[in-house]
Order: C-alpha cells, then sequence, then structure tokens
C-alpha cells in the first residue's frame, strides 16, 4: 500500500503540494475570465499538463482562478492520489481500496469560532454581498454564461431529520446578488430536500462553498444514500473532523478553511434560465429552467482563490477523483448486502466496469443491488468482466467486450430514472425523466466445463501464453535485445 504523506488542512497548502510534486503552473500572464482561461485549462487538462493556478485575472487584481486541481495528471490519478495523501503513483486500484476503507471509518467534524475560521477573515452582507467581486469564469464558448460554481459544495439541510447534505451542483451567475442552480428531483438529494421546503413554500437556506480542502469535494461527490453524512465521510478520507463554522445568515455549518462561502437562499417555487453547460458527458447538456437562489451574505479568505472544474470529454476534474470515490462507494454497498466482487470502476458518463466470477443468477442479482443504492446507476449502464480482466484498463475492457460477449448476453432494462445530462436522451424521455439502460455480461457462462475453457478460451498475452521461465528470460535479457528505453 503507497505510504501517507503529510496531511494538510486547506486549499492552499494542497496547491503547494501540487506544485512541489510539478502538477501545477503558477500563470503569471493576464488572463481573461471570458473564455480564455477555461480554453487555455480545457488544453492543459486533454494535454494532461501541471493544473493552472492564473494569479493575474483581468479586472480581478488580488484574485485567483484556479482549474481542474484534481484533473488528470501524470499518471491520470496523480491528483486524486496526492489529495488522499499518497505516492502520486497509487495505481486506481490501490486508491479505491484506501478510499473504500477510509469511507468505512467516517469522523465527525468539530466546530470552531468565527476568529479560528479563514473564510471569515472578509465578511460582506447587504449590497456588498456582490457576486460580481469574484472572478466567475464563462468557462466555454458553448456554456450559457458565467458559472459562480463548478467546484463547490453546496450545503442544504433537510428540515425534517435536520440532516446535513453536501453535494457538487453547478450554479450560473445570473446578476449581483442570484444565481440559478441545476437541481434535479430524481437521484439528486439536494432537489429531494428543496421538495420539502417549496411543498411548505419557505425558501431553501444553502452555502455554496468555493474552494474548500479537497477531500471535502472528493467527500460532496460521493454516492452515498439520503441520511449519511458527507461532512463525516470527509472526515474520514482525511483521518481527522473536518473544523466547521457556522453561516452568518443561517443555521448551516460549512469548511472553516474554505475559499469563499457564498449563503443564499432558493427561492420557492421560482425558476429561471439556466445553461447549456459543457458537461462530463463531454457534450453540451441540459437548457431550461431551474431554482433561483438569492445570496444573502459572502465571507471568503483575504486575496481568495475561486476554484473551477473544466467539465468534458475523459478525463476531467470530475472523472479521476469522482470515479474513485464513486468506485469505492458501490464496491462497499455490494459487500454491505454480501456480495463479494474483484474490482469495480466506473468509467465517463457513469459506466461501470465489475470484475466478477461467474455465478448462478450473480449479474442480476448485482445489477438489482446498485440499482437500490443511492446514484449507484446513474448513467448507461454496467459491464461485466472476468477476474482476469483489469477494469482501470480501457484497452482490456474492449477486448473482453469484443471477445467474449455473446449477442444474447446483452440486456436493456427499460424506464429507469437516470441522469438527463446524457445527450442520448430523446424528448419525449426528458419530460417524463425515464430513460433505459443496458447491461452487458463479456464473462463467459458459469456452466462451461474448466476442460472446455482449457480449450477455448485460453488468453494469448504475455503474462498467460507462456511458461514462468521463459517470461522470466525475456525480461532478464530485456536490455540485451536493445529495448533498455521501452
Amino acid at each position: 500500500m503507497p505510504a501517507r504523506v503529510e496531511r494538510r488542512w486547506d486549499l492552499r497548502e494542497f496547491i503547494d503540494q501540487l506544485e512541489a510534486e510539478g502538477e501545477l503552473r503558477r500563470v503569471k500572464a493576464e488572463v481573461d475570465w471570458h473564455h480564455e482561461a477555461g480554453a487555455m485549462s480545457r488544453l492543459a487538462c486533454e494535454r494532461r499538463g501541471p493544473a493552472p493556478l492564473f494569479e493575474n485575472i483581468k479586472g480581478y487584481p488580488g484574485h485567483k482562478l484556479a482549474s481542474v486541481l484534481l484533473g488528470p495528471g501524470r499518471p491520470l490519478h496523480a491528483r486524486s492520489a496526492i489529495a488522499l495523501g499518497v505516492d502520486k503513483a497509487a495505481s486506481p486500484l490501490e486508491l479505491i481500496e484506501i478510499v473504500r476503507e477510509r469511507l468505512r471509518k467516517p469522523i465527525k467534524p468539530v466546530t470552531v469560532t468565527r476568529a479560528q475560521a479563514p473564510c471569515k477573515e472578509m465578511i460582506l452582507k447587504g449590497a456588498e454581498a456582490n457576486l460580481m467581486k469574484f472572478p466567475a469564469p464563462w468557462i466555454k464558448g458553448i456554456d450559457g454564461g458565467r458559472y459562480v460554481g463548478t467546484w463547490d459544495i453546496v450545503v442544504t439541510r433537510d428540515p425534517d431529520s435536520e440532516w446535513t447534505n453536501w453535494a457538487t451542483y453547478r450554479c450560473m451567475l445570473k446578476d449581483e446578488h442570484h444565481f440559478a442552480m441545476l437541481l434535479f428531483p430524481e437521484g439528486q438529494h439536494g432537489g429531494a430536500i428543496l421538495r420539502k421546503y417549496e411543498a411548505a413554500n419557505r425558501p431553501m437556506p444553502i452555502a455554496l462553498v468555493i474552494g474548500a480542502e479537497p477531500l471535502c469535494h472528493m467527500a460532496a461527490i460521493a454516492t452515498v444514500n439520503y441520511g449519511v453524512s458527507e461532512a463525516e465521510l470527509a472526515g474520514g478520507l482525511m483521518g481527522q473532523g473536518v473544523p466547521l463554522v457556522k453561516c452568518e445568515t443561517s443555521d448551516l455549518m460549512v469548511p472553516a478553511t474554505a475559499e469563499i462561502v457564498i449563503e443564499a437562499e432558493v427561492l420557492p417555487n421560482q425558476r429561471t434560465d439556466e445553461g447549456p453547460f459543457g458537461e462530463f458527458t463531454g457534450h453540451s447538456a441540459h437548457r431550461g429552467r431551474s431554482p433561483i437562489a438569492r445570496v444573502t451574505a459572502i465571507t471568503h479568505r483575504r486575496d481568495p482563490i475561486f476554484t473551477m472544474a473544466n467539465m468534458g470529454k475523459p478525463y476531467d476534474d470530475y472523472a479521476t477523483p469522482g470515479y474513485i470515490v464513486i468506485s469505492a462507494c458501490a464496491k462497499n454497498w455490494l459487500e454491505d448486502h454480501g456480495i463479494a466482487v474483484k474490482s469495480v470502476y466506473y468509467y465517463v458518463p457513469d459506466i461501470a466496469v465489475i470484475a466478477v466470477k461467474p455465478a448462478p443468477g450473480l449479474i442480476k442479482k448485482i445489477t438489482s443491488v446498485l440499482m437500490s443504492g443511492s446514484r449507484l446507476i446513474y448513467g448507461s449502464g454496467i459491464v461485466f468482466v472476468e477476474e482476469d480482466v483489469d477494469v482501470t484498463n480501457v484497452e482490456d475492457l474492449w477486448w473482453s467486450i469484443c471477445s467474449r460477449m455473446h449477442p444474447d448476453r446483452y440486456q436493456v432494462i427499460r424506464d429507469v430514472s437516470l441522469v438527463p445530462l446524457l445527450p442520448w436522451w430523446g424528448p419525449q424521455e426528458r419530460a417524463l425523466r425515464q430513460s433505459p439502460m443496458w447491461v452487458m455480461d463479456s464473462t463467459f457462462p458459469f456452466e462451461w466445463t474448466s476442460e472446455y475453457r482449457e480449450e477455448h478460451t485460453r488468453i494469448s498475452d504475455f503474462i498467460h501464453a507462456w511458461t514462468e521461465e521463459t517470461k522470466a528470460q525475456v525480461l532478464r535479457r530485456w536490455k540485451e535485445y536493445g529495448y533498455e528505453d521501452i
């Protein structure tokens, strides 16, 4: 297991760690928040370059804009590993097991005073609580406007149970004191909480947290059931209780070391235009009417760092940390239901790949259990592979599908509530908020005998097709062959 390194308390210490590991670059040149910062950071993301920290934002002296801080690095999940406090070379499967173990050990947050909370260094109320004071970026040319919330944590509280939810929702800037928030009633806990407030015709207090400690953001995208405290999960990931402080205009508790906290209330039964936005699917997604929030206060650190996610084709700063966390949640959920699988890994857009040992009824059981969990079936479908397939290797996965999946082992499950950000949804499906999903079973039938499999299904690659003696000889002579650089 990769060794732990020194823990940290806030985003700024994480930025220093990324820089020390060659995973961050400070951009001194003046950069425009209108499209330029988004385009530049997207290209850096696609080229697996260091995460940019823009230190000279046009029109916003003293402000900084950080992008793709948990995006793809070298290796792919390097920044997630650094956030977790382990060696950046840790493999995806190692990271999933680390996250699984820590999620099993939640730690309650600790309450700190206003004087102890860096996010209270500046407190703005009334007309001073102006969203235009911050470099909220217009990220892509295909987006519908500026987004104040992309790499964020939205804090809400259930009015019935007092359970506090953390989640990540996109928030579109509307004017100095209002923003729209994309909330779906299906599958999103924030949407379910909003329904309760709107049924009572009450405004819903929220806090939009920007630039918290990165493991708080990872906890906020975890796919856990209603009633589970993401703040406690963040504590488990960090190995220590998250310091929280009370908001100025509500009783909500927020991460004390966050860069910016926007306190607001969602106006009951009011909607405004939101979107489109270039999403994690790699397509622009959802333009429609969404809830609107009115700002009540803003608190922030001096010289705050504004964080943004730059969603798009794989990989981005949702996919790289998100699929480690979601995979860990899914494997824990299966384990909780008495199902042992070798490995689980999610791909964009939220396709689960599960390595199993074939057994009677296992595929149907796993599918049913995942569908019963919160947002564990959130995209197109599930691929089942055998235990000899590396679920994190897309070439291995595609080989399994192409060579092992009998056409009769493809199944479509209809009328499932899925995320409507997927681009293949038709107009009627969007109206009904229901769509089909698929299951690919690329495992060999469990009833095949070992003799039959020995004759017809042995694997032809370096690991499986030669004796240990021959493989050792080739590896020993590798440089002698003239391949020392490979």
